[in-house]
């Protein structure tokens, strides 16, 4: 059998162990997380940089309403207001098609046969 300062003594220096790995750790990840908050610093002064040249405004024209909406929408006729959203939405599915076949066919990839309406 140990004797009882052995005890105290081992586990005094597993303990002192102990606390010098975490405060170890702690101190590399308090580092690691300062360079990333510089980095993150540097890239947006970089991108603030980009938006402050003159000269970058985009006038976007506005976007018209392609369903009805408001007193239009509650007060109008069922009718129209139906034909009105389905032309709309027959729209946003013909857009989507041609956008797909047009990036399929940049990047060099095989169309889909309802896409470029074989069948």
């Amino acid at each position: 059998m140990l004797p009882w300062w052995f005890w105290v003594l081992l586990w005094t220096v597993l303990v002192l162990a102990a606390l010098l790995l975490a405060v170890l750790a702690g101190f590399r990840l308090f580092r690691r997380g300062m360079a990333v908050l510089g980095s993150a610093s540097d890239a947006a002064d970089h991108i603030s940089g980009e938006f402050a040249k003159p000269g970058t405004v985009v006038n976007y024209e506005p976007v018209g309403r392609r369903y009805p909406h408001g007193t239009e929408a509650t007060h109008g006729d069922p009718e129209k207001i139906a034909k009105k959203r389905l032309k709309g939405k027959a729209e946003r599915i013909e857009a989507r098609r041609v956008k797909r076949v047009a990036r399929r066919s940049d990047r060099g990839q095989a169309q889909n046969m309802r896409d470029v309406k074989l069948f």
